[in-house]
């Protein structure tokens, strides 16, 4: 396994620092950037010695997709820049959570609003084709999203979007909130393709700490069951005291885990 760490770009070498070997940067974030702007941020990213295989945030959490202005063209074509972007920096993935974009209206009929979150996924998945990047479909809590909650789903839903260029991926975070089984990771493990971990209880995002008085042995149990070996990505947001400290002691913490095969 490779370990990655979610930041921004000014958290670069920090996250390097820290001894992870990705970073998990956000997609809008190099979308909004002018093209000197992203010249110099990829020299700072070959300078940098990280991997930057996944962006995530491919959408951004203020759109609907069932709301009468939203414009799937002009979100494609967000996804072709960015796409074209990402891909000169060697990213291969792209989480798609979108969990508020893609919740299903009250009372609106559910085959029908599968169909168009399908059609919606089928024609970002068509774009990210054509740059080698592959589409996962992130499976979320109930905070998150109200549909697409667990492995099963999603399976179900890649059947509808049939397309080639989506699979699926596991957070430890949201299989906790919906009580999901942790044996779903090797059942579908056809589709799991990417992972991501952090301190699961509570409303913040923290990183995994040997001290912190959580098991996070099955999640690794699980992961080495299905003989994934890709990268997981620690899903951090927020920090009790120091970012650098935290993120290297979660990272050799996550290594010696993973040499012990969980």
């Amino acid at each position: 396994m490779k370990f990655g760490c979610f930041g921004s770009l000014r958290q670069l070498s920090l996250i390097q620092k820290a001894g992870f070997d990705s970073v998990e940067l956000d997609f809008c974030e190099l979308t909004r950037m002018d093209g000197t702007a992203y010249d110099g941020f990829c020299r700072e990213a070959a300078a940098s010695g990280l991997g930057f295989e996944v962006f995530s945030g491919l959408i951004p959490l203020t759109e609907r997709f069932f709301s009468a202005d939203f414009s799937l063209e002009y979100w494609l074509e967000h996804t072709k820049k960015g796409a074209a972007r990402a891909s000169r920096l060697g990213c291969t993935m792209i989480p798609f959570g979108a969990g508020k974009c893609r919740s299903i209206p009250k009372d609106y009929p559910a085959s029908d609003a599968a169909a168009h979150i399908a059609r919606i996924v089928r024609s970002l998945c068509q774009v990210l084709e054509d740059f080698g990047i592959l589409l996962v479909i992130e499976p979320l809590g109930p905070a998150n999203s109200n549909y697409l909650n667990t492995l099963p789903e999603v399976a179900d839903f890649l059947k509808l979007v049939d397309h080639r260029n989506c699979s699926s991926m596991c957070d430890l975070r949201h299989m906790c909130k919906t009580n999901e089984p942790l044996s779903n990771i090797e059942q579908y493990r056809e589709i799991v393709r990417h992972a991501h971990i952090d301190d699961p209880r509570g409303g913040q995002r923290y990183f995994p700490a040997p001290d912190d008085g959580y098991d996070y042995r099955p999640y690794f149990q699980a992961l080495h069951k299905a003989g994934y070996n890709g990268l997981v990505t620690v899903e951090a947001t927020s920090v009790r005291q120091d970012f650098l400290t935290e993120a290297a002691a979660c990272a050799a913490y996550l290594r010696r885990m993973e040499a012990d095969k969980g």
